[in-house]
């Protein structure tokens, strides 16, 4: 009775030790969230410095605030990788913050589960592509109006049109004026 007592207890303390993928894998996000391991200490060993510095730059603020959320209750594994969608929401003492729907990719190495990279803390393209067409947009529009205002202070008609310059609808019949 005494032996059946020992190797229940060995075999599951071994299974605490070990757990499940899905397991380990929430308790990975769950430890990167709570601040009870370091971001160096949960992403992949094997990354080369260049990469490693590359992914643990996104958590550069020393006070940071960081709810990693799945979207779906299991992780997808295949083999020795696996990924989740998850809900990121992260805002640093340095004014990051990001707010986003991404994926959380892991990787297996000696039976341990890690981060496989940060890109999750990443901007999504779509809103680095609006950021940018913005930023054109904005430039163009005041380039614009100062062409125009230069033109017509230039020829004396500046007057009445000084509101009708901001509008682009305007824009037409006043660089035809201003010819």
């Amino acid at each position: 009775m005494l032996a059946l007592f020992g190797v229940a207890m060995s075999l599951s303390a071994q299974a605490q030790i070990s757990g499940s993928s899905a397991d380990q894998i929430s308790n990975l996000m769950a430890a990167l969230s709570n601040h009870s391991k370091q971001p160096a200490d949960v992403l992949d060993p094997t990354l080369s410095s260049s990469e490693r510095e590359k992914n643990l730059r996104r958590f550069s603020s020393p006070q940071y605030e960081l709810n990693l959320v799945p979207a779906e209750g299991v992780p997808t594994i295949t083999g020795d990788t696996a990924s989740i969608p998850v809900r990121v929401h992260f805002k640093g003492e340095d004014g990051n913050e990001l707010d986003t729907s991404a994926t959380a990719e892991f990787v297996e190495r000696n039976g341990i589960w890690y981060f496989s990279n940060f890109n999750f803390m990443s901007w999504p393209a779509f809103l680095i592509v609006v950021l940018v067409v913005s930023l054109l947009v904005g430039i163009g529009y005041a380039a614009t109006v100062l062409v125009l205002r230069s033109k017509l202070v230039n020829q004396g008609r500046l007057g009445a049109n000084a509101v009708k310059m901001f509008i682009p609808v305007f824009w037409p019949a006043l660089f035809r004026q201003a010819r």
